[in-house]
């Protein structure tokens, strides 16, 4: 294996953390701790995201910087790059647990799992600045959004 295969394959690892399937296992993990208030939040910011990307993307398509072919209306929605999906849930998440724990050195290790996982989507030429930009702003707002909800 070459130092390339090692590094692209940790940066792989990283943007997983932002994927769907560690934002679920993560929501499960709060249901089975009985955390219902946090899985409520996590259940309604996912949902929030996926309709908001999923209308950019089909309003607005723009090619990933590596491009991915696509043969159907489905597979075009997830070969759109605007806006980031894994930026907006990372960031979500990251704000969410933040105030949820209100712990310093939680919320620093989150600050740098987020700065990572945005990072890798650009080192694995999925995104863009301009995607990850409008992930992040697009998890602040369901941040906001999940919050007045909640209150």
């Amino acid at each position: 294996m070459t130092m390339f295969q090692i590094k692209k394959g940790l940066w792989k690892d990283i943007t997983a953390l932002g994927g769907t399937f560690f934002y679920t296992l993560l929501t499960l993990l709060t249901l089975v701790l009985h955390l219902y208030p946090l899985a409520k939040s996590l259940i309604i910011g996912f949902i929030f995201t996926g309709i908001i990307i999923t209308l950019a993307r089909i309003i607005y398509f723009k090619h990933r910087p590596k491009k991915r072919e696509y043969t159907n209306f489905i597979e075009r929605i997830d070969a759109s790059a605007f806006p980031s999906w894994h930026a907006a849930r990372i960031i979500f998440l990251s704000l969410t647990l933040h105030t949820f724990f209100q712990n310093i050195g939680i919320s620093i290790i989150l600050t740098i799992v987020s700065i990572l996982v945005c990072y890798s989507r650009i080192y694995l030429q999925k995104h863009d600045w301009i995607d990850l930009i409008a992930g992040i702003i697009l998890g602040v707002i369901t941040f906001g959004i999940t919050n007045v909800i909640l209150l």
